[in-house]
């Protein structure tokens, strides 16, 4: 397939992936494509796909082509392919990083393609921004250049992959003035598959998942399901993960279909997440995940598949503002309560020092009244 890339100043770090559809830049920008070529041009073929025995030779071509309309020096080299944990993607492994697979099989125009020491990361990082070939095109050209995959006569039986890419580096001044290197990179596929017993197979590990009521205290929510695909056999395979939502007693919820994952590099894993909306908070949440293999794209799609795999996880699902509305309520109310009581019994305290003051008062009233019974009597003299 081709591949553009435009080379942004505002980009700063570089890519690791492959274009998966041509990305056209805008005028004035540097473009340039690489695609699968013969010793003439390109040959339509979208990427290149290999089966071949133990220890053969595979001599091909490869396109670069620049777009722009000022001469660009161009890194032409071989990475291994993985895939992105995060996306499930086809990508390669970084810059800085050494091949130890297909990658460093791969020779273009007979540049280096592998690393004798990477025992330390700087050492790694020296050799592989030397490895390949480098190109300068001048504006509107191509190379076709040649390369060489020698596969090891102990290569493992199955899929191996690669991308070959052509690397553009600049320097730009950041905002602070200091110099900042722009590296972008864009490439086609490289899919190679070693004679031998195919074993496919793929697991599920790590299942988790979760439920977010939401705001609202009487609508529904969201639940979600997430997962490790693993790509345990030695084919290349793509899968379409389901999950069957299910409440107490069985109550059924809902279905989520998580985004295919496609071209499952062997020993690669992807984290897959589904989320589906409108469930309501049952309290708890069942989910039952079943991945269905599927055909994998090139050679790989008449592949036999493994069997589906499973699992099962369980979430809490309560509807969490409506507890907390509840809640409120509750203390409200309890608060309501509280200060009525308190009120009555400062109403009666208060009604009770009250009266024995006006009996205090009574009874001081009482004691100085004088006595009508013992009247005093005045004697006249005479």
């Amino acid at each position: 397939m081709i591949g553009r890339m435009t080379a942004v100043a505002a980009l700063a770090a570089a890519l690791s992936g492959l274009a998966a559809t041509p990305a056209l830049a805008a005028d004035g920008e540097i473009t340039w494509s690489v695609q699968p070529s013969s010793p003439t041009g390109p040959d339509g073929r979208n990427e290149f796909d290999y089966t071949v025995a133990p220890g053969s030779t595979i001599t091909d071509y490869v396109s670069v082509t620049n777009f722009s309309a000022t001469p660009i020096t161009f890194r032409v080299y071989a990475a291994d392919a993985i895939t992105d944990y995060d996306t499930g993607s086809f990508t390669l492994i970084g810059a800085d990083q050494a091949s130890s697979d297909t990658g460093s099989w791969t020779s273009i125009d007979n540049g280096a393609a592998s690393c004798a020491d990477t025992s330390t990361e700087q050492l790694e990082a020296a050799c592989a921004a030397g490895l390949g070939v480098s190109v300068t095109l001048e504006p509107n050209s191509r190379a076709d250049l040649p390369f060489t995959i020698t596969v090891p006569a102990d290569a493992t039986p199955g899929d191996h992959s690669a991308g070959i890419v052509a690397a553009y580096q600049k320097t730009d001044a950041a905002t602070d003035g200091s110099a900042v290197n722009v590296s972008q990179r864009v490439g086609t596929r490289i899919y190679l598959r070693v004679d031998g017993p195919l074993e496919p197979g793929l697991t599920v590990a790590g299942l988790v998942s979760g439920y977010d009521s939401g705001w609202n205290p009487f609508g529904a929510g969201t639940a979600s399901v997430g997962f490790d695909l693993t790509n345990s056999g030695n084919t290349r395979l793509s899968a379409t993960p389901t999950a069957t939502l299910t409440g107490p007693f069985g109550i059924p919820l809902g279905t989520l279909t998580a985004p295919e994952v496609r071209n499952l590099l062997p020993g690669q894993a992807a984290h897959v997440v589904a989320e589906a909306s409108g469930i309501p908070p049952l309290l708890l949440l069942f989910a039952d995940v079943t991945v269905a293999p599927v055909p994998s794209d090139g050679k790989a799609s008449g592949d036999p598949l493994p069997a589906a795999v499973a699992g099962n996880t369980t979430a809490w699902a309560v509807p969490w503002a409506l507890v907390g509305l509840l809640a409120l309520i509750a203390a409200i109310i309890v608060g309501i309560v509280w200060y009525r009581r308190r009120t009555r019994e400062r109403l009666a305290v208060a009604i009770g020092v009250y009266a024995e003051q006006v009996r205090r008062e009574a009874l001081d009233s009482a004691g100085d009244a004088p006595d009508a019974d013992h009247e005093p009597v005045t004697l006249s003299q005479r």
